[in-house]
């Protein structure tokens, strides 16, 4: 059924308009010697096509075993049945970060051979590479484990959970406590979320007027109200991931110790076909918050100013390319335009409202290492100090969390954000 589905998709990514006669392009095959060589190659793009979360950590359903051939870079079979013009304005996007169009050759896998075939000849018939360009690993990832080949994983890759993770932990008699966050009264909340889940209003965790995180005391306030101590886990979603990012930071900063984030959100849970409830959740107070240490998230606008005269310290901005150069300001409330003097870009989205470079087409976060690119000029160590900052905070809390799961304990996150910094005109501003 599966290899059904995946003609399909490529019989109308081709714009075929008959389903018989369809003929699949030849491609060289390499052996798992070859494979072996190439993994050490570093020319050479190798190219998994199965889910994102498999490829990041989480055990696969036909080998129990997650990860993936070391040096491998994601690009999921499914993000193809996006809609064909959407899919077209992130590819580009997406080879540039994987190097896919400088690279001398790709070599694609998947669980089998046909899923690299599929994603191969979408390369050669709608996307402009050649037949010569690809090669493609017919064993799969189980047949690079049959042989003996080595596994890669994504730092972390705990903190970031698949639906099929979540469901399960449904199941048992004391369930993590379930946050589906967003501004407001959670309308959609109403209609349909995850079973358990509370919601979250961001304002409960935010203040006019520069939308900054509330203080220490009012936060545990607030956290005890939802039923969240320290010692609870937390799984956090949104619905573009950037939200449940802005909780996740405030819950990494009250020392709760054990929060994950939903890859891919309320569509990823819904797409994969798990069961939603509608009305309202009440949530059961915690009386005792804990006494862990909190710990360091965000700095405000004089360390922001500190950062800026120390060369060994950077301010990123995550604002989209129009923003960081001062065509926009990005916001309707915000008339101030033009970047921090001293910031670097960290790429972002093309408006304030997306973040295509560290979001796939699926919704998921983007593979890890293609992230860290965005940041590679800099030659970050782990103790590098790397503030992000954007409009107002959410944005910049995807980034951050994403630095954490790389291993970069000094990330933080500017909560002021252009908000703050531009609220006051004798600070400077520099465009271009």
């Amino acid at each position: 059924m599966k290899h059904i589905i995946y003609l399909c998709l490529f019989i109308a990514l081709s714009g075929c308009d008959q389903q018989k006669n369809i003929q699949m392009s030849a491609f060289d095959l390499v052996d798992q010697q070859k494979m072996m060589t190439l993994v050490n190659d570093h020319d050479w793009v190798l190219v998994d096509v199965r889910s994102s979360d498999w490829f990041n950590g989480w055990p696969s359903d036909n080998t129990g075993v997650g990860g993936h051939i070391p040096g491998a870079r994601n690009f999921d079979l499914n993000w193809l049945l996006n809609e064909r013009d959407e899919l077209n304005k992130l590819t580009e996007r997406l080879f540039q970060s994987k190097g896919m169009r400088k690279a001398p050759g790709i070599v694609i896998y998947g669980s089998d051979q046909y899923e690299a075939q599929v994603l191969a000849d979408w390369l050669v018939a709608e996307q402009g590479f050649e037949n010569s360009d690809i090669r493609i690993f017919p064993f799969g990832f189980s047949g690079w484990l049959k042989f003996g080949g080595d596994v890669e994983t994504m730092p972390s890759y705990t903190r970031l959970v698949p639906p099929v993770w979540l469901d399960k932990q449904l199941q048992k008699p004391q369930p993590p406590v379930i946050l589906d966050v967003s501004y407001g009264a959670g309308i959609r909340y109403r209609l349909t979320h995850i079973p358990q889940a509370v919601h979250v209003d961001t304002s409960w965790i935010e203040s006019k007027p520069l939308w900054n995180v509330i203080p220490d005391n009012e936060l545990q306030q607030t956290l005890k109200r939802l039923g969240i101590s320290q010692d609870k886990q937390v799984v956090v979603y949104s619905e573009d991931m950037t939200a449940a990012a802005r909780m996740v930071s405030v819950l990494d900063a009250m020392g709760v110790g054990d929060v994950r984030l939903l890859n891919g959100g309320f569509k990823a849970w819904v797409e994969q076909g798990y069961i939603v409830q509608s009305g309202w959740v009440t949530p059961e107070p915690v009386e005792i918050f804990g006494t862990a240490a909190f710990s360091d998230v965000w700095v405000d606008t004089e360390r922001v100013k500190a950062i800026l005269n120390d060369d060994s310290e950077h301010l990123i901005s995550v604002r989209s390319w129009r923003e960081f150069t001062g065509k926009n300001s990005g916001y309707s409330y915000i008339n101030a335009k033009g970047r921090i003097p001293g910031a670097v870009w960290g790429h972002s989205g093309t408006d304030p409202y997306s973040m295509q470079d560290y979001i796939n087409p699926d919704g998921t976060l983007r593979e890890i290492r293609d992230i860290a690119t965005y940041w590679q000029q800099l030659s970050p160590t782990e103790d590098t100090v790397m503030a992000f900052y954007c409009g107002t905070g959410w944005r910049a809390s995807l980034s951050w969390f994403a630095a954490r799961l790389l291993g970069y304990e000094n990330a933080r996150i500017y909560d002021g954000g252009w908000m703050e910094w531009s609220s006051d005109s004798r600070r400077p501003r520099e465009a271009g």
